[in-house]
């Protein structure tokens, strides 16, 4: 009897401690949803004002100037964002055993964000106008674009179904339209795209929670 309750108990204890492990291997995916979520919040209500969206250079530098702080803690945000996103796209490629060059163009494309991002921090207010054209090219064209081709990629060596992919597709196309918009210097198509993307991915990330499985919990055991 008491190697019956010493078995139910190490049965318990091991089911506890996979569950704790499924849920600590989450993380990525759930601070990928929560962190690019703020990014788009702070873009939307923090630094939109000092974006293409507003034609005059003059005004956007004024803006920075009486908002340096809230600027400068808006771009570190995004900078965090894009962190998480790699961390995402490295978790996602583990679930599904996609290629490894998800990541190499992800990572890349991180490079060209982060550079973007710190060009804009440490350069308001007085450089705002010089670096601004080379910044949000990079964050929206390059950054993006390699983002967005990543994902496109993790998302094909992903065991979904019709629905999914549908979802996908058209969470994907606003992406590619976001980089569009930043090579044609149309920031209105940007900011619209750029709303729909983060509208749908930060959602896709806690379904992808949800649904891809942990293939070491599918590994048999040696």
């Amino acid at each position: 009897r008491r190697r019956q309750r010493r078995g139910r108990v190490d049965e318990t204890g091991a089911r506890h401690d996979a569950s704790i492990a499924e849920e600590s291997a989450a993380v990525p995916a759930l601070a990928c949803a929560i962190a690019n979520l703020a990014a788009a919040l702070v873009l939307a209500f923090v630094l939109a004002p000092a974006t293409p969206l507003v034609a005059d250079v003059s005004v956007r530098e004024a803006y920075v100037r009486d908002h340096l702080v809230a600027w400068r803690l808006g771009w570190a945000t995004w900078m965090i964002a894009a962190a998480t996103l790699l961390w995402c796209y490295a978790w996602w490629r583990e679930r599904v055993r996609a290629p490894r060059t998800s990541l190499v163009i992800a990572g890349i494309g991180i490079v060209a964000d982060w550079s973007a991002e710190s060009l804009l921090i440490t350069a308001a207010p007085d450089s705002y106008a010089q670096v601004a054209p080379l910044a949000f090219f990079l964050t929206g064209a390059v950054a993006n674009g390699l983002y967005t081709v990543a994902g496109i990629q993790l998302t094909l060596a992903s065991p979904l179904g019709p629905g999914a992919r549908a979802y996908a597709a058209f969470m994907w196309s606003a992406g590619v339209m976001l980089s569009a918009g930043a090579i044609l210097g149309i920031p209105l198509v940007t900011a619209i795209a750029s709303g729909e993307l983060f509208l749908l991915f930060c959602p896709w990330c806690v379904w992808l929670w949800r649904r891809l499985p942990d293939p070491r919990a599918a590994a048999p055991s040696a």
